[in-house]
């Protein structure tokens, strides 16, 4: 199984959601003055507020403070989140 983190980005190899729609974007997670794109041949996938990634041939994600990542297949998409422990809750983390 495939599995790959860029920065606060996770991604673990799928398969493609049955019913799901297409959604009309590049990019995959913004942060403060910064965003995760994808370049190249590939659907952003969405189904019950679950994100998939198809990246059909020569996929790129990239971000300007890291490096890029080249993909291929269908991927799950998820985020790193941190918990506080003083207020006792969970949050997605943004970089």
């Amino acid at each position: 199984m495939k599995f790959y983190q860029q920065g606060d980005v996770l991604l673990k190899e799928s398969e493609t959601p049955k019913d799901a729609v297409v959604v009309d974007t590049e990019v995959l997670h913004k942060g403060t003055n910064h965003q995760h794109t994808l370049k190249g041949n590939f659907k952003i996938l969405d189904l019950n507020g679950k994100r998939y990634v198809e990246a059909n041939s020569d996929v790129v994600l990239v971000h300007e403070e890291h490096g890029p990542i080249s993909l291929s297949g269908v991927f799950e998409l998820s985020f790193v989140k941190e918990y506080d422990h003083f207020l006792e809750e969970s949050r997605v983390v943004n970089d």
